[in-house]
């Protein structure tokens, strides 16, 4: 079997920019279809439920709102696992934060992916009940969406779904 990825989006999709996380792992889920090579889940809670997801792939990707109030809202920043900041969904009050909880996952001889990528994208609105994404954020998705692609290698679906958002039909 070659390399097996998971995509994970974070957030609470009923607390407006947070579900940015959820949007992107549902776009990304629709464009790329029935793969063996790529899983996706959702999650709204970080720690150890994080990397239990994670557990058994070679790499993930990790999809979050992020409120730092020094970008405008729907700026997109990646992280590496290195250099990462905790998250509101990524941490868990309840028990451990990202990077705790993949180090006691190798402790305990689970195989977690050595690439890890994280990507956030400034929130508007997380406080505020609603399923609708700020104008900002909702723009944003798209770019994270090819960005991700990309990096899996996966060319033939980005200019796929340009065609098709083009309006131009696209040969099998």
């Amino acid at each position: 079997m070659g390399v097996r990825s998971i995509i994970i989006g974070m957030g609470n999709p009923l607390l407006m920019d947070d579900g940015v996380g959820i949007q992107v792992v549902r776009e990304l889920d629709s464009a790329l279809g029935e793969r063996d090579d790529v899983e996706f889940c959702e999650l709204g809670t970080g720690g150890i439920r994080l990397m239990e997801a994670m557990a058994g792939f070679d790499r993930a990707w990790i999809v979050d709102a992020m409120v730092t109030g020094n970008a405008p809202p729907g700026t997109i920043r990646p992280f590496a696992l290195s250099e990462f900041v905790t998250t509101k969904n990524t941490y868990s009050t309840h028990d451990t934060d990202l990077a705790t909880a993949l180090e006691m996952g190798r402790m305990a001889g689970i195989k977690l992916p050595e690439e890890v990528r994280i990507w956030g994208v400034e929130a508007q609105e997380t406080d505020l009940f609603g399923e609708v994404l700020t104008e900002p954020v909702a723009a944003a998705i798209p770019e994270v969406v090819e960005t991700i692609l990309g990096e899996l290698g996966l060319f033939d679906v980005i200019n796929s779904a340009r065609l098709f958002k083009s309006g131009q039909i696209v040969a099998p």
